[in-house]
């Protein structure tokens, strides 16, 4: 799936914006997200951005930079990098040195979770740069949190502590608080990586340093949260000093905080923390001499419905493999050990997919933004010639920006479109033939669609549309293909999921689908979808042949009365 932002922006000539009330919004939207609530605070700032007029250049890069920033908390690393490049390219046209630092240093952190190292530390170094450039300690604290990052995504965390403690110096000189948890959280972090190499290599002195440093850190981002008065920031933080604690052996002092990390995760809907402090109990549980116990909570949180991403189900199978050997069970150790194996192989790959997704991302909006500047170049020569020539040549980089989107996005739901799909779908079917994976296919349609924009009307029916969309998102993996490649067809492409298990993720998508809110769209709105399901080993099937046989499946389970799944 790509993660892309269709914003389209105001008309030009639009003469009913509040610049005031924009920067208003804008600011309360940063409060928003200094609280946690990173999910609603992007929300609101993508319906901004879709209101703010395309000659508001600043306030656009502006938008785009937060964005950048916010998307990460929530999974969505594609369309921070598309905000991030987007801003970049706008703040080189306005010449602003705070936005340009503002984008850089967004860049610098997607590309460091996509283990893109090098090119993390080369836009963290020029993000340092240009903050210095502009005299901003809060930007210059920034861009060295970030090359931190980028140096822990290098595996090196002795680097990325120095440059964090570095950039800890700098925030604590001013009064921004969330550069200061994130110094301290960020540190800490870091050290606990240090506290497992040193560990590995059996450097006691090292160990001991590691230990006291990422409990100290853990401790002053934990007090840091508290006082900021967000739950998410204190779940983090809690969850980095309980790592701290048990890695010390400090059991009586961890059990406390693991308790406080469980309740806020749970209680909050946090829920790939809430799989990561029920991991930790485990963790504890081992530690206290009970590792049948932590066994059976790591079993049941690995056989969940709703699989734990593959960092965190990693981290899952290392503690169960770590919880075997200590009971003693090598032959179940070396079990989880090969699976463990097998899933960095996973991982790497998925990395790859997303990287090369970047990379495309990247080139387009470049691509774009040079196309928009040759166009300046052209209006400016012509200028002489005729004024009204210059709205026509903005009026045609607007049409190019809508063009380059349209090439791989559909406008109104912000999944692949079938050119996309087209020209990505053989190359995983071949990936999958290569790593000798499963893969299934899936063509969802919305049931009797034209009897809603009948009885309805279009604008229904594209809200149907839309939201159709967002639980597809909601419920299927961000690496996996999802398209929209008809008027109500969607596809979606699960690489390693055999079709049995893709029928039953359909199915709770069925089912989302029957208990969504569709009477908040309009009333006496029912919506319903039927989903056919064709793969397996992809041998010498071909890509085409996949899809015929997914597209006979829906068409089955349109002939048995829609509303279900069925697999060919």
């Amino acid at each position: 799936m790509s993660d892309l932002l269709d914003l389209p922006p105001l008309p030009a000539e639009d003469t009913g914006f509040d610049a005031a009330a924009f920067d208003r919004a804008v600011l309360a939207q940063r409060v928003r997200a200094a609280a946690g609530d990173y999910q609603a605070s992007s929300e609101t700032l993508e319906q901004l951005l879709r209101a703010c007029p395309a000659a508001e250049l600043r306030r656009r890069a502006e938008v785009l930079a937060l964005l950048a920033h916010q998307y990460p908390r929530l999974g969505r690393l594609t369309a921070s990098a598309r905000c991030a490049t987007e801003a970049l390219g706008l703040a080189e046209r306005l010449g602003d040195d705070t936005l340009l630092a503002d984008a850089l240093t967004s860049q610098s952190f997607v590309y460091g979770q996509l283990l893109m190292g090098r090119e993390a530390l080369a836009c963290g170094m020029r993000a340092l740069a240009t903050a210095r450039r502009a005299g901003d300690p809060v930007r210059e604290a920034w861009a060295l949190n970030r090359i931190g990052v980028a140096y822990a995504s290098l595996d090196n965390p002795v680097q990325a502590c120095a440059s964090t403690e570095q950039a800890l110096e700098i925030a604590a000189r001013t009064s921004e608080a969330e550069v200061l948890f994130s110094c301290h959280n960020n540190l800490a972090y870091f050290w606990l990586r240090r506290v497992e190499d040193a560990s590995a290599l059996g450097e006691t002195a090292a160990l001991t340093e590691a230990l006291a440093s990422a409990r100290r850190t853990a401790e002053q981002a934990t007090a840091l949260a508290r006082r900021s008065g967000s739950p998410f920031k204190v779940a983090v933080a809690v969850s980095n000093l309980v790592n701290a604690l048990l890695a010390g052996g400090s059991l009586d002092a961890a059990l406390p905080l693991l308790n406080e990390f469980g309740h806020l995760s749970h209680d909050h809907g946090y829920r790939t923390l809430a799989v990561e402090a029920d991991a930790q109990r485990a963790v504890f549980l081992r530690l206290k001499g009970e590792p049948r116990q932590a066994a059976r909570i790591l079993e049941a949180l690995l056989g969940a419905v709703a699989e734990p991403p593959p960092k965190l189900r990693r981290l899952l199978i290392r503690s169960l493999y770590e919880t075997h050997k200590a009971c003693g069970q090598y032959r179940e150790a070396l079990g989880w050990l090969e699976e463990m194996v097998g899933l960095d192989r996973q991982i790497r790959r998925d990395n790859l997919v997303l990287q090369t997704e970047v990379i495309l991302i990247r080139d387009q909006v470049e691509q774009a933004q040079a196309r928009a500047d040759s166009a300046v170049a052209d209006a400016r020569r012509e200028r002489a010639r005729a004024v009204h020539l210059e709205t026509e040549q903005q009026r045609l980089r607007e049409h190019a920006m809508a063009l380059d989107r349209a090439a791989h996005e559909d406008v109104l739901t912000g999944l692949h479109n079938r050119r996309h799909a087209e020209f990505a779908l053989p190359l995983l079917v071949e990936g999958a033939r290569m790593a000798g994976q499963v893969i299934s296919i899936a063509t969802l349609d919305v049931d009797h669609f034209k009897k809603i924009n009948g009885t309805h009307g279009h604008a229904v029916g594209d809200a149907v549309l839309q939201q159709l969309a967002q639980l597809l998102r909601h419920r299927l993996r961000s690496a996996d293909l999802m398209a929209r490649i008809g008027g109500e067809e969607f596809l979606a492409v699960l690489v390693g999921i055999a079709p049995q298990q893709a029928a039953e993720i359909c199915e709770r998508l069925r089912l989302a689908v029957v208990e969504h809110d569709w009477a908040a769209v309009t009333p006496g709105l029912v919506v319903r979808v039927s989903v056919g399901i064709a793969g397996g080993t992809p041998q010498q099937q071909q890509a085409d042949e996949l899809l015929n046989r997914a597209d006979l499946a829906l068409y089955a389970a349109k002939r048995a009365g829609r509303n279900r799944v069925h697999v060919d």
